[in-house]
């Protein structure tokens, strides 16, 4: 099967190319992908793979019946882009004015639909169902959770799921694969600090919020430093901070923002109500107020340990062992992928599109962000051999 694939990964590679290119010009956000939407339906009913439309929204799910009853697959592709202006090199930019495909979900959505192309021509030879999953709002507020709150994994059972992301770092060709923890749980918080303002030449008047906010960030820090374990990775970062328009007037509000990570959803509570003690401190010291509001996003992403060694083994042979790098420290960033997890085993890796490009084509969420569609043929490849590993073992 190995070498079937890799023949219909080249017979479908130049459709799949034009069908990224395609998604790249219209970037949508979020849960409203309706354009997104129709270029996948018009594609699946091309290759003349059923579907149902219209979950969460803009999520689709298509569905792949082999020739013989057994488990279920399930392969995930996120749809949405990012609100940034396109700077890229690239001839086919975004047509619409402020959002880009920086993250590189133009691309997985186009290599999933390669998947579809070459699991339909193979379906006779599968044994069980694929359902290929696409995705809108991974970027915020997350699309994932409420796919499978209305029941993607339902209808036949999902057993296993599996979903991978272009990495700008990881050399073109290779994909990155990780045991147990691959990315953080994501938190994100806003604190409304209330003072009094006032005229600056008379600061004893007033109630300055910008003290208040400084002290808090610089507090904040300690709590990663000095109450959290060392072996325990956490990342606490205030962001931005936001308070009047002169030069000459202490302002009466402050609005601070920032982002936690972790692998522990027990370590973010812990850091979530070590800030609020020192918020409530520090504002009554002063005599001032806050309003603390806390986004508990998504979990941590963990590789399934069983469905890693059986996905390490089944992708090796599609694309040899010199191509797998296994990485040795997770990363910081975060994907609601995470949430299949928590339901059925899953599996989610890295794909390398790293040819060499200038470093700030190398960074993800970047407006000069620049791949190569050529290396969607490693998403083709890759996924199609898990899908028919996973049903055919």
């Amino acid at each position: 099967m190995e070498e079937k694939i890799k023949k219909l990964s080249e017979k479908y590679l130049e459709r799949v190319m034009e069908l990224r290119r395609e998604l790249h010009q219209y970037p949508e956000l979020g849960f409203d992908l309706f354009k997104t939407a129709e270029i996948v339906k018009k594609e699946l009913d091309r290759i003349g793979i059923p579907y149902k439309s219209e979950i969460a929204k803009t999520g689709i799910v298509a569905t792949i019946k082999g020739g013989k009853a057994g488990k279920t697959v399930l392969l995930r592709a996120d749809m949405d882009a990012l609100p940034i202006t396109e700077e890229s090199r690239c001839t086919f930019k975004s047509t619409h004015d402020g959002k880009m495909h920086a993250c590189g979900h133009d691309g997985h959505t186009a290599g999933l639909l390669g998947v579809g192309m070459i699991l339909n021509e193979l379906k006779e030879e599968l044994s069980g169902t694929v359902k290929l999953l696409f995705q809108p709002a991974e970027e915020g507020p997350g699309g994932a959770k409420p796919m499978i709150d209305e029941g993607v994994l339902e209808n036949p059972k999902v057993d296993a799921a599996f979903g991978c992301h272009i990495w700008p770092s990881v050399k073109a060709g290779h994909i990155a694969i990780k045991d147990g923890d691959m990315m953080t749980h994501t938190t994100s918080f806003d604190v409304i600090f209330q003072g009094k303002g006032g005229h600056a030449s008379q600061p004893e008047k007033t109630v300055d919020p910008v003290i208040i906010a400084c002290q808090a960030v610089t507090n904040f820090q300690n709590i990663i430093s000095r109450n959290i374990s060392t072996l325990r990775p956490a990342v606490l970062s205030c962001c931005s901070i936001h308070a009047g328009e002169a030069h000459n007037i202490i302002p009466d509000k402050l609005i601070l923002k920032g982002t936690i990570r972790t692998f522990d959803e027990g370590i973010t509570g812990q850091i979530v109500d070590r800030m609020d003690e020192i918020l409530k401190g520090l504002t009554t010291a002063y005599g001032a107020s806050y309003e603390f509001i806390v986004d508990r996003m998504y979990p941590a992403l963990k590789n399934d340990h069983d469905l890693f060694a059986f996905s390490k083994n089944a992708l090796e042979k599609i694309l040899g062992k010199d191509c797998i790098e296994v990485m040795e420290d997770p990363v910081m960033g975060s994907e609601d992928f995470a949430y299949f997890g928590k339901h059925v085993p899953s599996f989610f890796f890295f794909v390398g599109v790293n040819d060499g490009q200038l470093e700030n084509e190398n960074m993800l969420h970047h407006p000069k962000l620049f791949w190569n569609e050529k290396n969607l043929i490693t998403n083709m490849k890759t996924l199609s051999q898990l899908a028919v590993e996973f049903l055919n073992k």
